[in-house]
């Protein structure tokens, strides 16, 4: 039994929370572990490149950008968290190899947020967008990149190489996951027609 599971029916049994709240909590436990496990995977990244503050700051930009741009999702757990775990690694190690270069980094920004502006949202199979979640999501994700660029913009003018990297990461880490959610997709059209 998961750790969720226990902690949900340990708050039912102890009268917290009814029946009825149990799958809501049991929701919510989940994301909040899925949140952790996140950040403490990039932190652990960060580390291993000695960039902790970039790993923080990637952090804070990607998972609000993440979330409403959507993506390629695992069929597991197991299986995300080590897809995520190599894009993370890719993405620090073209980084760390690329560290100051502004032209890198601008580039890497420009052609990853484009991506994200023309690609974003894209749903994967257990969580399809009807029209109106595409639009918001849309919306959404293209204020938030939106917002996001200002601030790289500011990097750029005060020269800031840990936001230019963090916010280049997260461009770059979202991109490649909307990308991989395109590919699914139209694979798993494929294989129902087929």
């Amino acid at each position: 039994m998961r750790l969720t599971d226990r902690l949900t029916n340990s708050l039912f049994c102890e009268g917290i929370i009814s029946d009825e709240d149990k799958e809501i909590v049991r929701f919510g436990l989940e994301s909040m572990e899925g949140n952790l496990l996140g950040i403490l995977l990039t932190l652990t990244v960060g580390m291993l490149f000695g960039h902790i503050l970039d790993a923080l700051l990637l952090w804070l930009c990607l998972f609000p950008l993440r979330k409403n741009a959507g993506g390629f999702h695992a069929s597991t757990r197991a299986k995300c968290l080590f897809i995520s775990a190599g894009i993370l690694l890719t993405a620090f190690a073209v980084f760390a190899a690329a560290e100051h270069t502004m032209a890198f980094y601008a580039i890497a920004a420009i052609v990853s947020g484009c991506m994200i502006w023309t690609l974003a949202p894209v749903g994967n199979p257990s969580k399809e967008l009807d029209e109106l979640e595409y639009r918001e999501y849309r919306r959404r994700s293209r204020r938030i990149l939106a917002a996001e660029g200002a601030a790289y913009f500011l990097a750029v003018c005060f020269q800031w190489y840990i936001l230019l990297r963090s916010i280049g990461m997260t461009f770059f880490i979202v991109s490649i996951s909307l990308i991989m959610g395109v590919v699914n997709s139209r694979r798993d059209c494929g294989y129902k027609k087929g």
